[in-house]
Order: structure tokens, then sequence, then C-alpha cells
């Protein structure tokens, strides 16, 4: 069984993909489009960027609340809010922001801000090709500390990736050899061969979401238990695997 975990880097998308439980190769892609023509035969992609969105409200999705919640302080800061779809698809920042307001009464921060793109890009990608959002949807929301607090027995990791980088990494690599005990050896291999100016924290978040797709047996788990939809049928939730 294919699966896949993706993570945003600044040349794209960065791919793990795990094939019957063993890592088989990692690969950088230009865009969500060469990413799927890729990956489109595998059973599950996760990918850690908000998926479904709302239209006229700043209300936090209760993915975002419920993982903010199960992280607690600090990690729970690593979860915020998309803004709604249309600020999302403006061209720049000022009119995103401007749109924010106008619909919302929030407004929106350069942080989130610099992510839009890639939120843009998925979101029209999975409005019109049916096929990765269809039932079971293959292309799924997952984020990399919701996967790691999963793994390690619903417990939050204890170390800042900017704050104490080396420590943060090496917590996280025990976590998923728990899962994998070659995951160290392969996540080596991968950053040996990659084309790519994607930092070890990117590569790491992708690995997090593949050895987590590669866990999943039946149905996923998800942020929240009932998850919502947006007003484009998009499901707004998170998935993990239990440890």
């Amino acid at each position: 069984m294919p699966v896949v975990g993706v993570d945003g880097s600044p040349d794209g998308w960065l791919a793990v993909r795990y094939e019957d439980g063993q890592y088989e190769h990692a690969a950088q892609h230009a865009d969500i489009e060469s990413l799927w023509d890729v990956h489109g035969g595998a059973d599950r992609i996760l990918i850690d960027v908000p998926i479904g969105l709302r239209e006229t409200s700043n209300e936090p999705r209760a993915c975002d609340r419920r993982a903010r919640e199960v992280l607690g302080s600090p990690r729970g800061r690593s979860v915020f809010p998309p803004p709604v779809r249309a600020a999302v698809h403006c061209r720049d920042y000022e009119t995103a922001k401007e749109t924010q307001e106008r619909f919302t009464d929030g407004s929106l921060g350069t942080q989130t801000w610099a992510i839009c793109d890639r939120m843009q890009a998925l979101d029209c990608f999975l409005l019109a090709d049916g096929r990765a959002r269809g039932d079971p949807s293959v292309v799924r929301e997952a984020h990399p500390e919701i996967c790691f607090w999963a793994l390690n027995g619903e417990d939050a990791m204890a170390h800042s990736k900017t704050g104490a980088p080396l420590m943060a990494f090496w917590e996280r690599v025990g976590v998923l050899e728990a899962v994998d005990e070659a995951v160290l050896a392969d996540i080596q291999a991968a950053g040996e061969t990659l084309d790519t100016t994607a930092g070890n924290d990117d590569l790491l978040d992708a690995f997090a979401l593949a050895v987590t797709a590669s866990s999943l047996t039946g149905e996923a788990r998800t942020l929240p238990r009932d998850p919502e939809t947006d007003p484009q049928g998009l499901p707004m939730e998170m998935v993990y695997a239990p440890a």
C-alpha cells in the first residue's frame, strides 16, 4: 500500500513515500499537479497544509481549536487558523489583509500569508480534481506536531524546533524510530539524494506524515472526531495515527 507524507518547502512540495510499511523514496515537486502526477495512485496522501476553509468567518476551525488543546502550551502555538478562502486567493498581502478584515472581525498576519500560496494551490487543485477529494479522500490534512503527539502516546513534544533545534530533532526522530527503526537511516539517505533547499525540519515533518500514513489501519483518526466540512464540501480535519 503506497502512502505519501508531504510538507511545504522553499522549492515547492517535499514528498516522502512509503510502500507496505517501508520507506521507498523522497522527492521534491515544483507544484501540486506534478506531485499528483507521480503519487496520484497512492492510497493516502497526508499534507501539512490547511484544506477546508471558512468563507465568511474568522472563527477557528474545530480541528485547529482541538489541536491547540491537545498540544497545550507551548506546542499549541504551532497551530494557527487559516484565513478565509477569498483572502487565500488574493495576489498580494495588502489585498489579502483587507479581504480578511472585510469578511471577518479579524486581520491577517504575515506569517500566515507566507503559506497562502500553498493553500491557494492546494485549494484550487482539490476543487478541480474530484479524484483527489473522493470518498474516501486520498489527499487529507495532517499537522506534524499532532502526528508526533499521537505517535508519542498523545504526549506533545517537549523541545521547540526553533528554541532547541538539536534536542527537538533527536526527540522527534526517537518518536519515529519507535514506529520505524530504520527511519534515521532513511532520513539521512533522503537528505543526501534530494536536490532541494528544504531544511531538516521540512524533511523530518514529511517523514512524520509519511510514517503516520503508513501506520494507519482501517479508518483514520481525526481531530475533531466528527469533522465539519467547509462550504465547498472539503473536510476541516487533522488526521493522525494512534501509537
